[in-house]
């Protein structure tokens, strides 16, 4: 018993001198990952800067062109924002797998096969939403693309 409680301490110690390592790295990739985002932002303010004085001279189109081109670097600082965030917190997307006598699938793998088979068939539609339906017993996956179409993939 008390080298079950020692062995626990332990490892909890470990555990927890990997999480400060971790977070450490986490936090020392954000803070590259803003400077990274200020270059941009100050590339990119420039560049609007020069935008704008050259749409002053072109038609209305142009114009709609740079007000989409000012718009980018909001778009693209939050999104540099969002993964730092994610790094710093640890959120992360779960890997979740299909087991079944003795075989196992990743279910990222068969969504991208899903998706893979539908643009074979139907390349100019755009996917909307993927509704997935695995039958490990059949070794095949059933999906059905916007509501509308539907296929098979095999595992």
């Amino acid at each position: 018993m008390a080298d079950t409680k020692k062995a626990v301490a332990e490892v909890k110690q470990e555990a927890e001198k990997a999480v400060a390592e971790v977070k450490q790295e986490t936090e020392k990739v954000a803070a590259e990952a803003k400077k990274e985002v200020q270059k941009a932002e100050a590339e990119i303010k420039k560049t609007v800067k020069t935008a704008k004085k050259k749409a002053a001279k072109v038609p209305a189109k142009a114009k709609a062109a740079a007000k989409k081109a000012a718009a980018a670097p909001a778009k693209a600082k939050a999104a540099v924002e969002k993964t730092a965030k994610k790094a710093v917190t640890g959120e992360t997307s779960p890997v979740v797998y299909v087991q079944y006598q003795g075989d196992e699938e990743k279910v990222e793998d068969l969504v991208a096969a899903a998706t893979a088979a539908f643009r074979a068939e139907h390349s100019h539609t755009k996917v909307t939403g993927l509704k997935l339906y695995i039958k490990p017993e059949e070794r095949a996956a059933y999906y059905v693309v916007n509501d509308k179409f539907a296929g098979r993939v095999d595992f």
